[in-house]
Parts: C-alpha cells; sequence; structure tokens
C-alpha cells in the first residue's frame, strides 16, 4: 500500500482508479492495478466501487474499523437505561450541585436493580455528550432555525406586529402658561411585514396597561374619528386591522391581566422577546430612532450637555413652544405623510404604504366590524382590571361609590364581580359577572365630575398629608375641586404675568422697601463725629 501524507495518498490512488474504464474488469487487471497501489484483489474492488460511488479523492480516506474511538458496546439493558435516564430522568431535575456524579449514580442505581454490572463514569459521559449533540442538531431541523438570530421575518400583514415605548427628545409646554412641562412617552405600534406605522399613543404619564389598550384601539379601528379630533380630518392612514401577534419587551404593562385576557378574546398571540436583547425588536427600535432624529430641529428638542456647551445652546426647556395636542398633530403629519410614502430600505426601496396596499390585496386581515358597541367593547376587554363585590351600597372602587341597576339584583346575593376601568376617566367603568359580557356603571352621584385615577391618588395624598382619619368620596372630590381652582387660578396669573410684563423705567417702577437716599444732594449729608462716644444699647448675650 502506497504510503505517505493522507491527502497525497487519496490522490495517487485517484488518479490510478481514473485510468480505468466504469464497465466490468477482470481479475487479471485487478490484479495488475491492486499490484500498483500495493494491495490486494479485494481491497482494489472495494476502493473502485467507492470511486465509481462518488468520483472524489476524498472517498478513498481510509475508514477506521469497529466502533468509534473511546466507543465500548453495552448491554442492551444498560443501554436502555442510560438513554432512560437521560431523556426522562435528568430533564425533571431542576438543580444538581454535580450533574455528572449524580447522572452516574442514578444510572448505576438503576443497573443494581435490575442485576446488571455497574457502568463507568466514563461511559455515561459519552452517552451524555453523544445525546447533547443530537439534541443540537435536531434544532436544526425546526421552523426558526432559518431565520438569522435577531431577525423577524413576516410574509403577511398583522402577522407580527411590534409595540414599544420611547421617551420623546422634545420637551412641550402647557396650553395655559406656556411653560415646559416635561417629555412626553410616544408608544408606537409597526407591521414587520410592511413597515407601516398602525399607530401610536402620545401621554405624559408613564406607559401602563391601559396606554396598551389606548394604542390597540388606534391599532385595530378606524382612525377616522382620531384624526378628526386633531383637526386632521383631511390626513390619509387607513392602516387598521387586528394582529395576529404581538412581539413585545419584557416591561410589566406588556405582562397584565388585562393584556392577557384580551388576547386570548380576540385570539391574539402574545410573544416576547429575550431579556436584555433589544435587538430582537429592531424594526419599532429602528423606528423609533428614526422619529427621535426628526425632531432634532424643532423647538424644544434635547441636546446632549457637550453640544450645549461647544454650542451654547439655551436648555431645551427654555425654547419649548409646542403644546402635547400640537406635537401630536406634528407626529401624524410626520407618520402618515413622510414616513408611510417614504423609500424604506428594508423593503428594497418600495415605500411602507405600497408594501401595505400590496401585501393586503394578497392576504386577508382580520378587522373589528364598524359597530361602535363592538368597538367599544374591543377597548374594554383590555382596560386595567380589578376584581370586587357588590356590597348594599353599590361597587365601591378607589373610594369612588358606582351603581347600576342590575346592582340591585346582585347586591342580595354579594355578587363578585370584575371591574375594567379607564385610568384617565373614572366618571365611569364597566362591571362582568362572567368576564364577557360588560355593563356600563357610573357614580351613584351623578354631580360628580370626572376625574382621572393620577387626580384621586394625589387627592389621597394629599389628605394623608393633613392628617385626615378618614378617606371618603366626599372629601376626595372636594380636595380635587381645590385643588383645580388652584391650578386654574396659577394659570391666570401667569397669562397675566405674562401679558403685563414689569416696566424697569419710569413711574411704573415698584417703590422699594426703604427710602431711596440716591437722590438725596452729598452736599446736605449729615456730618459724622468721630469723637463722640456710641449710645449703650440693651442687647442679648449669647
Amino acid at each position: 500500500m502506497f504510503k505517505g501524507p493522507p491527502g497525497e495518498r487519496e490522490s495517487r490512488i485517484a488518479k490510478v482508479l481514473r485510468t480505468l474504464d466504469e464497465g466490468p474488469i477482470g481479475r487479471d487487471r485487478a490484479k495488475a492495478a491492486g499490484k500498483l497501489l500495493g494491495v490486494d484483489v479485494s481491497t482494489f474492488y472495494r476502493l473502485r466501487k467507492r470511486y465509481l460511488n462518488d468520483p472524489v479523492a476524498s472517498s478513498l480516506r481510509p475508514r477506521n474499523p469497529g466502533p468509534a474511538s473511546g466507543y465500548r458496546r453495552l448491554p442492551v439493558d444498560a443501554e436502555a437505561i442510560i438513554e432512560a435516564v437521560l431523556s426522562q430522568w435528568l430533564p425533571r431535575q431542576r438543580s444538581l450541585a454535580h450533574p455528572m456524579r449524580d447522572v452516574t449514580m442514578e444510572v448505576r442505581r438503576m443497573c443494581k436493580q435490575a442485576g446488571i454490572a455497574p457502568v463507568s463514569r466514563s461511559t455515561v459521559a459519552r452517552r451524555w455528550q453523544t445525546s447533547r449533540e443530537q439534541q443540537a442538531l435536531a434544532l436544526a431541523s425546526e421552523p426558526g432555525a432559518a431565520i438569522p438570530p435577531g431577525h423577524l421575518v413576516a410574509t403577511k400583514p398583522m402577522e407580527l406586529v411590534q409595540i414599544d415605548h420611547t421617551q420623546a427628545d422634545i420637551f412641550v409646554v402647557d396650553e395655559g402658561t406656556r411653560r415646559a412641562i416635561g417629555r412626553p412617552w410616544v408608544s408606537v405600534a409597526i407591521d414587520v411585514a410592511s413597515r407601516v406605522v398602525l399607530g401610536f399613543y402620545l401621554a405624559m404619564a408613564r406607559p401602563n396597561s391601559a396606554t396598551v389598550a389606548l394604542l390597540l384601539t388606534r391599532v385595530a379601528m378606524p382612525k377616522a374619528a382620531w384624526l378628526a379630533s386633531l383637526g386632521l380630518a383631511d390626513v390619509d392612514w387607513p392602516m387598521s386591522a387586528l394582529p395576529d401577534t404581538l412581539h413585545l419587551d419584557n416591561a410589566a404593562e406588556f405582562k397584565s391581566r388585562a393584556l392577557r385576557s384580551g388576547c386570548r378574546e380576540y385570539n391574539i398571540e402574545l410573544t416576547y422577546r429575550p431579556v436584555g436583547r433589544p435587538h430582537f425588536g429592531g424594526h419599532v427600535e429602528r423606528m423609533n430612532r428614526t422619529l427621535m432624529d426628526r425632531l432634532r430641529g424643532l423647538p424644544g428638542a434635547t441636546v446632549t450637555i457637550e453640544a450645549r456647551r461647544k454650542k451654547k445652546v439655551r436648555p431645551p426647556e427654555q425654547t419649548a413652544q409646542m403644546t402635547l395636542r400640537e406635537f401630536e398633530q406634528w407626529l401624524v403629519l410626520e407618520v402618515a405623510h413622510r414616513y408611510h410614502h417614504g423609500e424604506h430600505r428594508g423593503l428594497l426601496g418600495a415605500t411602507p404604504a405600497s408594501a401595505w396596499k400590496a401585501l393586503t390585496a394578497r392576504h386577508a386581515i382580520r378587522t373589528l366590524p364598524a359597530d361602535p358597541s363592538k368597538q367599544l367593547r374591543f377597548l374594554v376587554h383590555f382596560l386595567p382590571l380589578a376584581t370586587r363585590t357588590i356590597q348594599g351600597d353599590g361597587l365601591t372602587i378607589f373610594y369612588l361609590r358606582y351603581w347600576h341597576p342590575i346592582f340591585a339584583a346582585w347586591r342580595e346575593t354579594h355578587r363578585k364581580v370584575t371591574v375594567r376601568y379607564h385610568p384617565e376617566d373614572l366618571s365611569r367603568v364597566f362591571v362582568s359577572t362572567d368576564g364577557k359580557t360588560y355593563v356600563e356603571a357610573t357614580f351613584a352621584d351623578l354631580r360628580r365630575p370626572r376625574i382621572s385615577l393620577w387626580e384621586q391618588r394625589q387627592a389621597r395624598k394629599a389628605l394623608r398629608a393633613a392628617g385626615s382619619p378618614d378617606v371618603s368620596e366626599a372629601l376626595i372630590f372636594k380636595t380635587i375641586e381645590r385643588q383645580r381652582q388652584i391650578v386654574a387660578r396659577a394659570a391666570t396669573q401667569s397669562r397675566q404675568a405674562k401679558r403685563l410684563p414689569m416696566q424697569r423705567h419710569g413711574s411704573d417702577r415698584p417703590a422699594l422697601p426703604w427710602p431711596d437716599r440716591s437722590r438725596t444732594p452729598l452736599q446736605s449729608a449729615t456730618v459724622v463725629n468721630y469723637d463722640k462716644q456710641p449710645e449703650e444699647s440693651h442687647v442679648e448675650l449669647w
């Protein structure tokens, strides 16, 4: 047999075999060829058969006889015990101090019960390594294996919808005082397949479960009423449908009972990105960065401290000019007119609006009926919820009392109900006994004004700070009314102060609390006698 480096050996054998035709070869020719290669006739026929099946030099590499290196044949019963331990016993163990030792001890215990010779630790380790490799190879056959890590692929509209929140890089001002009140939060929903923005929700408060509910209503319902309320009835934003899957991060509002129950009701699947892996939500994250980049030229946009020092620009709180409503109008125009009709690199140059139109023409999407009652029911199913019991005086939640005629029947049995509420409007709640049908309950005292949950909590905090022993509905509304009066009075005074700036010259200059000696002639000043002894005064010594 030819001796030499592995690659050269296979090449030399293949060179000899190529000179022979593919037909049958007589024994004499086989002996001559085998003699040339240094092998017997049987080995020549075996090599030629392998080469004809795969005519490449690598097919002629020598094969190690017998089982794999380090592999020892075990009795069938011992192999079955090891397989049972690795596939059934081991997955049920949540935490093992010494996994290899514990697995080996379990295999030996079962072998002893079956009357089989114990298996060595190295044999169990080899079988476990082989099992792990087979499980890893099985992952390659799963449907998601074709998708590169960090990439989400959607081929149909509303197949995958990503939602995320971000704090806008801009300060907005109060409508009355025109003074900066902070940076709003923007919640955005984007369709991965077409890259269209299905809706956004803007608020000053941090996102919560109610924010997600209101955002989903913008996603699923036509936007004509919302756009008309902003004075933008001429804006075309036709994208609305029910999502098949929501792709979310691990924020608390995305794991609330309200969201999970609403998604179950409307057959919407929830998926979450891995913790600490924001690139798994790359589509909506990129959309948020695009919107924030567009804010750079607006008054009140934030800048870094280094840029502020370098350019000597004023703080954004001082340059802010837009109110929350004006900023919302700006965002609508930015998304519906600019983003939706601009070329998108992820769509190979197509626009999100054209991609949405093309995809919806080929694939059907789920939409809500035009019935207002069914659209309201959709919102209700995603609102925050609480569990209460109907008492003799009705339903009480957040120290506020509600009433509905059906409560007269439910209070007899102290019926336990599910209450859904809107944090921005506590004047009504939605009550259900079965979680499917809801009745709308209003304040028991219809004279009560509309309040928000934030105002209710601030009123409770003020009452506790004042040392009030009991918190009641009347005290809460009285406190809220006084707080609103203070805010209204402060806004009026601020507007008046802006319209009537303080004069710096002339007779309008305010009087000082002490005499103005700057107008006394120097000649009439009193002459001081420094030789005179000072007068004694009664003082307290410390």
